[in-house]
């Protein structure tokens, strides 16, 4: 996983020639936004904390699966302490290559393409019931990957019995919050000036009233997550069409050039054309 501290927002998973990236992790907080350039499905066993995802506000808790299509924004707030021990696994992969090798099982084929397509919004699942199930055979692959043994169909079968458990409709809704309020807003004005001040005036509170509340319920700044959404909407742009460095910056909120490639740099490890030039074909 190529993350370096500069690089906050993009967490660019090098996945292995099984088109996957396996990670069973414990006791480690988490209190980030990111994206990636493939697919997530993150499977809570322990641990309470939020999510934050398509302008929604989820409960992170155990028997909860989380399914975070590519290029997909999210943070998940989890505070380690001896009270709270966070414990989960994620699975990172290429869903197109995976979802080659369910042809001959056309029902779950369809699901994990309307899951995982880039464009899709976010999924979150209890399946607490199916708990036990899920361990096993995430602690069954975890044996096969430790073993060096398994190979891309492994990968997929995996995929597809996870899939395969989950109920036919999303029984989780989000909770409409004031850092919702506040992160609906800027998706809609992040490309415009937007201070502090403005942001307040929107939610009908002080400055301080804002950046407190949206901070105790999300554990980042309402400026963390207006630069986020910039520098993630200027990824996509520099990715998927041709227009320059500098209109790009105007079109995401940035009024001075230098300074959107200082921000950029600071947030992305790399300039915005060395982005381009690395990530612009994967």
């Amino acid at each position: 996983m190529a993350q370096t501290e500069e690089s906050s927002y993009l967490e660019h998973i090098n996945l292995n020639d099984k088109s996957i990236y396996f990670n069973r992790m414990k006791d480690m907080p988490a209190n980030y936004y990111h994206w990636h350039q493939c697919v997530e499905i993150l499977s809570v066993s322990q641990g309470v904390g939020i999510a934050l995802m398509d302008h929604q506000q989820y409960t992170v808790k155990p028997g909860r699966i989380f399914i975070f299509p590519p290029g997909k924004l999210h943070k998940v707030f989890v505070e380690q302490d001896a009270r709270n021990h966070y414990h989960r696994t994620t699975l990172h992969f290429n869903g197109t290559q995976i979802e080659q090798y369910l042809r001959d099982f056309p029902r779950q084929q369809m699901l994990l393409r309307q899951l995982c397509a880039r464009g899709e919004k976010a999924r979150v699942f209890d399946v607490g019931d199916m708990q036990p199930i899920i361990e096993t055979l995430l602690s069954r692959f975890e044996a096969l990957v430790q073993s060096k043994t398994f190979s891309i169909s492994d990968s997929a079968f995996l995929v597809m019995q996870l899939i395969s458990l989950l109920p036919y409709e999303e029984q989780a809704t989000g909770q409409n919050t004031f850092s919702v309020r506040i992160i609906r807003w800027i998706e809609t004005h992040f490309h415009e000036r937007c201070s502090l001040e403005e942001i307040a005036a929107e939610m009908g509170c002080s400055r301080g009233h804002a950046s407190r509340r949206f901070h105790e319920e999300t554990g980042g700044t309402i400026q963390e997550y207006l630069m986020m959404r910039r520098i993630r909407q200027a990824c996509e742009l520099l990715l998927h069409t041709q227009n320059s460095v500098r209109d790009i910056a105007e079109q995401v909120g940035f009024s001075e050039y230098a300074w959107f490639i200082t921000c950029f740099r600071k947030n992305m490890g790399k300039t915005p054309l060395q982005y381009r030039k690395t990530y612009a074909s994967v």
